[in-house]
């Protein structure tokens, strides 16, 4: 698989994640594009990311002061500029399979799905990975960039809504790294 071949736009909120982002930034880096909105670290994480672009990661990195979850996302949305897009917090990962099945969609000349879910397993704090047989998030992260729009009304948990059909990616999971994403 080639890096940054994918015709997808990640999306990324951050403030103050330097021990988080760089994981993250590895985990997708069958991107086309990744848009990193800051909204004012003190952390080092843009220095992180610096780091990222220096190695030759296609990140876009803006800042915004901070509006809330969904105006923020929003914001980053309207930055984008490849067909599909993926919506992840720094704190989680892609997993292979999940990236698979990213780069398949991605890559399909048709399809009728707008949005699709995706399976997250989250950390517990003081446990780890939740077991594999525990029920999974589903959380629509992966969607087309063409008349999405976030759900400017929600204050957390913000939600994307499409035009159009959505599915279930069945294969592969996002991993939370400390709980504290979406």
């Amino acid at each position: 698989m080639t890096r940054f071949a994918s015709p997808v736009s990640a999306l990324i909120i951050c403030v103050n994640e330097a021990d988080m982002i760089g994981p993250c930034l590895e985990s997708i880096d069958f991107c086309a594009e990744i848009i990193i909105v800051d909204s004012g670290s003190t952390d080092g994480t843009v220095e992180c990311v610096e780091s990222y672009i220096a190695k030759g990661y296609p990140i876009t990195l803006l800042h915004n002061d901070w509006p809330g979850f969904p105006r923020q996302r929003q914001f980053a949305l309207d930055h984008a500029n490849q067909p599909w897009c993926l919506s992840i917090d720094p704190d989680e990962r892609v997993d292979d399979r999940l990236r698979q099945s990213i780069v398949a969609i991605a890559g399909a000349a048709g399809g009728k799905a707008s949005g699709w879910y995706m399976r997250r397993r989250d950390w517990l704090k003081g446990y780890g990975y939740a077991h594999r047989w525990v029920l999974h998030n589903r959380l629509l992260r992966l969607f087309r960039r063409e008349g999405a729009s976030m759900d400017l009304t929600a204050r957390v948990h913000e939600s994307i809504h499409v035009p159009g059909e959505t599915d279930t990616i069945e294969e592969g999971r996002q991993h939370g790294s400390n709980g504290a994403g979406a």
